[in-house]
C-alpha cells in the first residue's frame, strides 16, 4: 500500500506543476499584451525626425550623438528671444529639449543652449509649410572658406585662408562641430502641430513666467552613433575584430565619378598629349541632416547646365574629327568632403588606372562650371588662377578662353563677365588638378566675389529659393519656370564655348541648348526623379520603373559611404549617355554581348526608351558611347599602413553606423519626482507582498492542492 502511496504523491506534484505552468503562462499573456497596450498608450512616436549624424575625419569627430539609451528632456518650444531666456534664466525643469523654428536655429541660439548646460537635445522644425518653416535670410552650416586645407591656396601667404575673399560669408561652421547632444529636424507638420499643441501649450507653457507643474510633457532623442574620435582609431578599431561578429563602427565616404569622352574614336585609338578638354562640375554636397541634401544652386544648376550643353553639342558631333580635341565630360563626386572625387581622379592618372591611361599631360584646358543659380548683376563670372598666370604661356593661354567666352557672351544679352586677375579662384575641383599640374582653367559662377548663394551646402538650397518650383505633375514637368530660361542661356553658352575651344572655329549659329531639356532635368533632379525624362533613361525591367514610381522626395546628392552607387550617380551617367551615345541598330547583340572586343574604348547601356504612341509601350534602346564611371574613393583607405591622417593629401572623412534602433523620438508624459518614488515605493511593496504570497503558498501547497483531503489508505 506504500507504493500506491508514493504514486498518488507523484501524481498529485505533477498536477500541482501543470497548474503552476498553466498559471505562469496566462499570466505571461496578460503581461505582454498589457505591456504592449501600456506602450501604446504611453509613448507617442514621431515618424518624421531625421536625424544629424556623426561623421569622423583625419583629426576629428563632428556631428552629434545621443547617449547610448537616449537623451530625456522637458520639451520647451522657443519661437522669440522671450521663449530662449526663460529656459535659460528660470527654466527649472532641467533637462530640456529645445523646440526650434527655422528662423531661431542658427549657431548664436545653439552656443547660447549649450552654454547654459540646460539641454539634452535640440528639434528643429522643417516641414513643407512656409508658414512654419519660414526661408531665413542666409543658413549655411558650411565655413566660411570651403575646402581650403585641401585647395590649391593652402599655406599661400597671398590667397590662403581667405585672405583675398571670405567665400562664404554666411558660414556657421556648424557641420564642423561635435555636439555632445542628438540634434533632429521634424519634417512632418502634423507631428510638429503635436508637438507644439499636444505636448508644449498643453503641459510645458509657463503661464504668465511661471512654469507649470507636473505632469509635463517630455522628449526621448535617440541617435547613437557608434564611431568617435576620428577616422583612424575607428578605421583600426573595425579593422580589429575582436569576435566572431565583428562590429563597424563606420565606412569611409565614396562613391563614383562619371566621365565621358565625347568624339567617336577608331578602336586603336590612343590621346595625344594636349588633346583633351576638361569640361568638369561637382556632383555632392552635405547637410546637417541626413538624407537632407537637395543642392538647387550648389550643385543642380551646374550639373544640368553642363548636361544640356552635352546634348546640344552632339548635333554637330561630326565637326569632330582627328583635327579637332576631344571635350571629356566629368562629373566629380565627394568634392564636398575634401576633394574626394578630384584627388582621386588624379591619383588614378599616375597609377594608368583611368580609360585609354588618361594623364594630365593629356589635358590641354580645364572649364569648370560652378553655382550658376544666384547671378550676381545677372551674368555669369569667370574665374582664374592669379598663380598659374605667372608662367607668361599658360597666362595667354588663359586670356585668350576669357576672350572667347567674353566674345560668346557678348551675342547672348552680354551675359559673361570676367573677375579681377589678382583675385584667386573660389573654392573648386579646379583647383585640386592645378595642384599637380599648371594649364589653363577657368571656373564659371554666378557671383563674382562671395557667394551669392546664401543656403550653401545646406537643407534651404531648394527649388523654390531659386525660382524653379513647380508643381509635381505633368503640366509642372513641361512648365518654364524662369530658372529654366536662365540655364539655358547659360548651356548655350557653355556649349558653344567648348565649341570654339575644342574646334579653333568660331560655334555655329544654331548650337543652342534645349530649354525643354533643361526645364526637364530640374524638375527631375529637384522636384520628383518619377518623370519622363528619367523613365526613359533608366534600364528596361519593372523592378526600375517601380523604384522610380516609389520615390517620394528629389533624390539626395549625398556622397554617402563606399560600396553602392548613388542613384544621382547613376542616373547622370544614363543622361551623359543619352545625350552624347549613339543609338545602336543591332542593338540586342551590342547591348547582350557589350562587343568585348571594344569594353576598353566603348560602353553599352540598355535604356527603356521614349513612350509609343499608345502611352503605354516604350522603344527600349541599346546607346552606346565612351561613357563610364571611375572611382570615387579616397586613397587614404587603400594604402597599406597610410600615416597621413593629420595631413592633407588625402581626404579620410568616414561616416559613422549605427544600430537598425539607433534612430528615434517619441514624446510621453513624466510625473514629479515625489510621485515617481511614490510609485517606486508601491511597486516595491507589491514586490515584497508577491514574494510573502508565493512564499505562503509554497509551504501550503500540500494543504491547498491536496486532492480528497488526502483520504487516508489502511490495509485491508
Amino acid at each position: 500500500m506504500i507504493g500506491q502511496g508514493n504514486e498518488k504523491e507523484k501524481g498529485r506534484m505533477t498536477r500541482l506543476r501543470c497548474y503552476r505552468q498553466f498559471i505562469l503562462f496566462i499570466l505571461s499573456c496578460i503581461s505582454l499584451g498589457a505591456s504592449e497596450r501600456i506602450s501604446s498608450k504611453t509613448y507617442v512616436i514621431v515618424s518624421g525626425n531625421v536625424a544629424c549624424i556623426r561623421r569622423l575625419n583625419g583629426t576629428h569627430q563632428v556631428g552629434c550623438s545621443s547617449e547610448i539609451n537616449g537623451n530625456v528632456g522637458v520639451l520647451h518650444y522657443i519661437n522669440d528671444t522671450d521663449s530662449l531666456n526663460w529656459l535659460i534664466n528660470s527654466g527649472p525643469h532641467q533637462p530640456y529639449v529645445a523646440l526650434l523654428t527655422s528662423l531661431n536655429f542658427n549657431r548664436d541660439t545653439v552656443q547660447q543652449l549649450r552654454n547654459s548646460k540646460k539641454i539634452t537635445g535640440i528639434i528643429v522644425i522643417h516641414t513643407d509649410d512656409s508658414a512654419t518653416t519660414p526661408l531665413p535670410d542666409s543658413f549655411s552650416p558650411a565655413d566660411k572658406c570651403p575646402g581650403d586645407l585641401y585647395g590649391l591656396y593652402h599655406n599661400n601667404q597671398e590667397y590662403g585662408n581667405c585672405k583675398k575673399v571670405t567665400w562664404n560669408e554666411d558660414g556657421n561652421g556648424m557641420f564642423f562641430e561635435d555636439f555632445e547632444f542628438p540634434i533632429s529636424i521634424v519634417t512632418n507638420k502634423n507631428e510638429t502641430d503635436y508637438l507644439i499643441n499636444n505636448c508644449y501649450l498643453k503641459f510645458n507653457q509657463p503661464t504668465q513666467g511661471v512654469p507649470r507643474e507636473y505632469p509635463l510633457c517630455a522628449v526621448q532623442m535617440k541617435s547613437r552613433m557608434a564611431a568617435a574620435k576620428d577616422s583612424e582609431t575607428c578605421i583600426r578599431r573595425t579593422n580589429t575584430p575582436t569576435n566572431l561578429n565583428p562590429d563597424k563602427y563606420c565606412d569611409a565616404l565614396g562613391d563614383k565619378n562619371v566621365i565621358g569622352f565625347f568624339k567617336d574614336v577608331p578602336e586603336d585609338y590612343k590621346p595625344e598629349k594636349k588633346s583633351i578638354i576638361l569640361a568638369m562640375a561637382r556632383m555632392d554636397s552635405y547637410s546637417l541632416f541626413e538624407n537632407i541634401y537637395p543642392s538647387a544652386d550648389n550643385q543642380v544648376s551646374g550639373i544640368v547646365a553642363l548636361l544640356a550643353a552635352a546634348e546640344a553639342l552632339r548635333k554637330y558631333k561630326d565637326h569632330f574629327d582627328n583635327t579637332t580635341k576631344d571635350i571629356l565630360f566629368t562629373f566629380l563626386n565627394g568634392e564636398a568632403f575634401d576633394y574626394i572625387g578630384s584627388t582621386r581622379m588624379l591619383y588614378d592618372m599616375d597609377k594608368g588606372a583611368l580609360p585609354l591611361k588618361l594623364k594630365m599631360d593629356h589635358v590641354d584646358r580645364i572649364v569648370e562650371v560652378n553655382q550658376l543659380a544666384y547671378r550676381e548683376e545677372g551674368r555669369i563670372w569667370i574665374h582664374a588662377d592669379p598663380v598659374s598666370r605667372n608662367d607668361p604661356n599658360i597666362s595667354s593661354e588663359i586670356n585668350d578662353m576669357i576672350s572667347t567666352i567674353l566674345d560668346i557672351g557678348k551675342n547672348l544679352s552680354d551675359i559673361v563677365g570676367a573677375v579681377d586677375q589678382t583675385q584667386p579662384l573660389p573654392p573648386a575641383s579646379t583647383q585640386k588638378f592645378l595642384q599637380k599640374t599648371l594649364v589653363p582653367a577657368l571656373v564659371l559662377t554666378d557671383h563674382k566675389k562671395t557667394f551669392t548663394n546664401k543656403y550653401y551646402n545646406s537643407r534651404f538650397d531648394l527649388a523654390k529659393t531659386i525660382s524653379a518650383m513647380v508643381n509635381a505633375s505633368d503640366s509642372g514637368y513641361n512648365h518654364v519656370t524662369d530658372q529654366a530660361s536662365n540655364l539655358t542661356v547659360a548651356a548655350t553658352l557653355l556649349a558653344r564655348s567648348l565649341y570654339t575651344l575644342a574646334t579653333g572655329s568660331p560655334a555655329p549659329e544654331g548650337l543652342m541648348a534645349e530649354q525643354q531639356s533643361v526645364t526637364h532635368m530640374l524638375y527631375c533632379f529637384l522636384i520628383s526623379p518619377n518623370c519622363e525624362l528619367f523613365k526613359q533613361v533608366i534600364p528596361p525591367a519593372r523592378e526600375a520603373f517601380d523604384d522610380l514610381a516609389s520615390q517620394k522626395s528629389p533624390y539626395p546628392f549625398y556622397v554617402s559611404v563606399y560600396g553602392q552607387i548613388n542613384n544621382v550617380t547613376r542616373i547622370i551617367q544614363r543622361l551623359l549617355t543619352h545625350y552624347i551615345g549613339t543609338v545602336e541598330k543591332n542593338h540586342t547583340e551590342s547591348c547582350t554581348s557589350s562587343e568585348k572586343a571594344s569594353l576598353q574604348l566603348y560602353n553599352y547601356l540598355w535604356m527603356a526608351g521614349p513612350l509609343n504612341s499608345d502611352n503605354k509601350t516604350r522603344t527600349v534602346t541599346c546607346v552606346k558611347s565612351r561613357v563610364t564611371q571611375t572611382k570615387a574613393y579616397s586613397p587614404a583607405f587603400e594604402i597599406t599602413d597610410y600615416n597621413g591622417w593629420g595631413g592633407f593629401q588625402y581626404s579620410t572623412w568616414t561616416e559613422s553606423s549605427w544600430a537598425t534602433n539607433a534612430l528615434l523620438l517619441r514624446v510621453f508624459l513624466i510625473p514629479s519626482k515625489a510621485m515617481e518614488v511614490g510609485l517606486l515605493c508601491t511597486g516595491i511593496f507589491f514586490i515584497l507582498a508577491s514574494l510573502g504570497l508565493v512564499y505562503f503558498i509554497t509551504r501550503k501547497s500540500t494543504s491547498l492542492f491536496s486532492l480528497d483531503n488526502e483520504i487516508e489508505m489502511t490495509p485491508r
